[in-house]
């Protein structure tokens, strides 16, 4: 079940898009400041971050920069009730995947998120085949040419990222 993190300062904003999330079986956990996102995000246990641009302590735009510099790959979609076009081409610049003008339509909502961890699967997945490219048999594995043996277990590994998404 993926987990999503929804950083708003409005509690009930928070309560409403943890429950429209809930009904397609998210797991959805709340934040109310941008000081918080990214020790959270590091843990590794978060999928997808929701990030109200106008957050206490920290901008959604700073959390999202700092996110960003910090390498983490977690895919970041924008909240915000101030629905520009600069605003908007910032986001995406500063490393947000998707951008949601409020008020928000809760279908709307449901594709963007589904959208959103679609595409980190697949960028995870795309990286772990890249990775397999710098992988070798171990020494001692009977890898056969025919390509349907392996004692290693890389053969299944592969496989296993082929079935991934």
């Amino acid at each position: 079940m993926p987990r999503i993190l929804v950083a708003d300062d409005d509690p009930d904003m928070r309560e409403w898009i943890a429950a429209v999330l809930g009904e397609v079986n998210y797991k959805v956990d709340v934040l109310s400041d941008g000081e918080q996102v990214l020790p959270l995000l590091e843990m590794g246990v978060i999928d997808l971050a929701l990030i109200d641009h106008h957050l206490p302590k920290k901008s959604g735009l700073s959390v999202v920069r700092e996110v960003r510099a910090a390498k983490n790959t977690t895919p970041l979609v924008m909240l915000t009730a101030d629905v520009s076009q600069q605003l908007a081409v910032e986001c995406f610049r500063a490393g947000a995947s998707d951008f949601i003008a409020k008020p928000i339509d809760p279908d709307y909502l449901k594709i963007v998120v589904a959208r959103a961890l679609g595409m980190g699967a697949k960028s995870l997945k795309n990286s772990a085949f890249r990775a397999l490219g710098y992988t070798h048999h171990k020494p001692d594995c009977r890898f056969h040419k025919n390509g349907k043996t392996c004692d290693c277990g890389l053969k299944e590994l592969f496989e296993d990222i082929q079935k991934f998404v």
